[in-house]
């Protein structure tokens, strides 16, 4: 096949920081090639500095021939490489028609393909303003503004997120014309069954480097695959030995005979993935009591449908946090977990379903309030104030409590006692994430949410901070719901654990069931068949 599109040794910086290293892979005309990575991997990034949306720092980039790096995006454009965004992108005050004709067709890409506008169904609504459509409609003008340009090489940047199953299928018959046509696609997408059913190969990036790359079910069947996705060992998951965190409730024997999940070489016994059935078919396990639980339900979602702008990410979700206990929420990338977050946090406003958090049943409960009552939220990526000393931050939250409640929690994290007068800003991962739960903690809460405590974080130090996260669970009987993506850390620690699937709880049980069975966790991470990307949920 014709290499249209080849990436040699790749580097791109943002700021002082090393984002993508090393990447090299080339896309042929006529297929479909997947790029999947766990949050923060570099997708996007990698996205940017192909189309001249963000600076290469080494390597070349060729398309048919010609050099791009140091080509403005316009210029690349011209030359047949077009894009998509996360976001879409499009200019609501235009038309749809106008938004395509914003598009001249000068890239010298085939040129006897189907009019983007009348195959994906463009034309009946090319008289309307992009505010007043769906969602679904909204993504295929932007991949109809990609394809009049006629480009040699397509990338497409999460183009299913917010579509149902429905529309997902259409995608996927979309994508598999436009690759017969003669383009090279290379599709980003949180939806690994949609990449593996649609791609010719698929490459994964973790930390910024290819870790595998190949045929679906090879890179499905890939020990790093399933490090990236589910944490283990590994250069970039962490050797975890010696530093997993101290007995919870789901460290009992069924932990211990899996090795906590915490290696790749515990899952190297995990059947083929194409062997395990679909979260779909397998029913919910009732999960088992909390040992020591008590006080009730501090957070209950009911059915809840929940999203952004009319588009639904949660679809029917059902969830009980207790006190005393810790709730692991797992699935993969835009499975909808911080959303969800969002949602219970009185952030987000449900479509459908009822929220009670702190027995407090109202339609939406403003956030200020659910705080007073004593809900607390570690958000992810750092819940401090940069230019704020840690004693300022934590003043702040403590309100009149102040010196006795920021005694105690520094009893909790020793280390914050040494930089008090140090700006959040200025502070380590570690140390800020530790100002983060500490800042959430000061205010004695009784209901905890916590988005990715491991963000950003060295190996060793998330497990430190899981560990003191069960103990102030027990100590104080908090209810924790635990957003985590290194999935054996969170399920060593929590008491019983949900996994999301596209929006939807695909599964619940007790810890020690899931560590139990780590297949049925790896197929909604992974995918468990090459069948129907968007199969109907059930």
């Amino acid at each position: 096949m014709t290499a249209l599109l080849a990436v040699d040794m790749l580097a791109a910086d943002q700021g002082r920081t090393r984002i993508l290293e090393d990447v090299s892979f080339t896309l042929s005309a006529g297929t479909i090639t997947g790029l999947i990575g766990p949050n923060g991997a570099g997708k996007t990034t990698l996205i940017d500095a192909l189309t001249g949306f963000a600076s290469i720092s080494a390597g070349t980039v060729t398309l048919d021939g010609a050099v791009l790096v140091g080509l403005p995006a316009h210029e690349r454009l011209r030359l047949g490489l077009a894009r998509t965004f996360q976001a879409l992108e499009l200019f609501d005050s235009l038309e749809v028609g106008e938004n395509l004709a914003v598009v001249t067709p000068r890239a010298p890409g085939p040129a006897t393909g189907p009019d983007p506008a009348r195959s994906l169904g463009l034309a009946t609504i090319a008289d309307r303003l992009p505010s007043t459509l769906s969602h679904d409609e909204r993504s295929s003008v932007a991949l109809g503004r990609a394809l009049v340009a006629r480009p040699k090489v397509l990338l497409l940047d999460e183009p299913a997120a917010g579509l149902d199953p429905a529309a997902r299928r259409t995608l996927a018959d979309r994508l598999r014309r436009i690759a017969a046509d003669g383009i090279a696609v290379l599709l980003v997408d949180h939806d690994v069954k949609l990449v593996f059913d649609v791609c010719d190969h698929v490459l994964v990036l973790d930390g910024g480097r290819v870790v595998a790359r190949g045929r679906s079910a090879e890179v499905r069947a890939d020990p790093a695959v399933r490090a990236a996705y589910l944490g283990g060992g590994g250069p970039d998951g962490g050797d975890r030995a010696g530093t997993a965190p101290g007995p919870g409730p789901g460290s009992a024997s069924a932990l211990d005979s899996v090795s906590a999940l915490d290696s790749v070489s515990a899952l190297d016994s995990v059947p083929a993935l194409d062997s395990v059935p679909a979260l779909d078919s397998v029913p919910a396990s009732t999960p088992a009591p909390a040992p020591g639980r008590g006080g009730g339900d501090l957070l209950v979602l009911d059915r809840v449908t929940s999203g952004y702008d009319g588009v639904p990410v949660l679809r029917d979700v059902s969830l009980t946090v207790g006190a005393g206990e810790i709730v692991a929420l797992l699935g993969a990338n835009g499975a909808g977990k911080t959303t969800l977050i969002r949602t219970a946090a009185g952030l987000l406003t449900p479509s459908r379903g009822r929220v009670k958090v702190l027995d407090d049943r109202s339609r939406r409960a403003a956030p200020s309030t659910l705080a007073r009552r004593g809900m607390a939220v570690v958000p992810q990526g750092r819940g401090s104030l940069g230019r704020l000393t840690v004693r300022e931050n934590l003043r702040l939250a403590a309100g009149r409590r102040s010196s006795g409640e920021i005694g105690r929690v520094l009893d909790w994290f020793p280390v914050l006692r040494g930089l008090l007068d140090r700006s959040a800003g200025e502070l380590s991962g570690g140390e800020r994430q530790r100002l983060a739960l500490a800042v959430a903690l000061v205010r004695r809460p009784r209901l905890l949410l916590v988005d990715e405590l491991s963000f950003g974080l060295a190996p060793g130090i998330a497990p430190q901070l899981l560990a003191l996260l069960r103990t102030i669970a027990l100590e104080t009987s908090t209810g924790v719901l635990l957003v985590e993506q290194f999935v054996s850390l969170a399920l060593q620690v929590a008491d019983r654990g949900y996994v999301l699937d596209r929006g939807r709880i695909a599964l619940s049980a007790s810890a020690a069931d899931l560590i139990a069975h780590p297949e049925l966790i790896e197929t909604a991470y992974l995918g468990g068949s090459s069948g129907p990307a968007a199969a109907p949920d059930r």
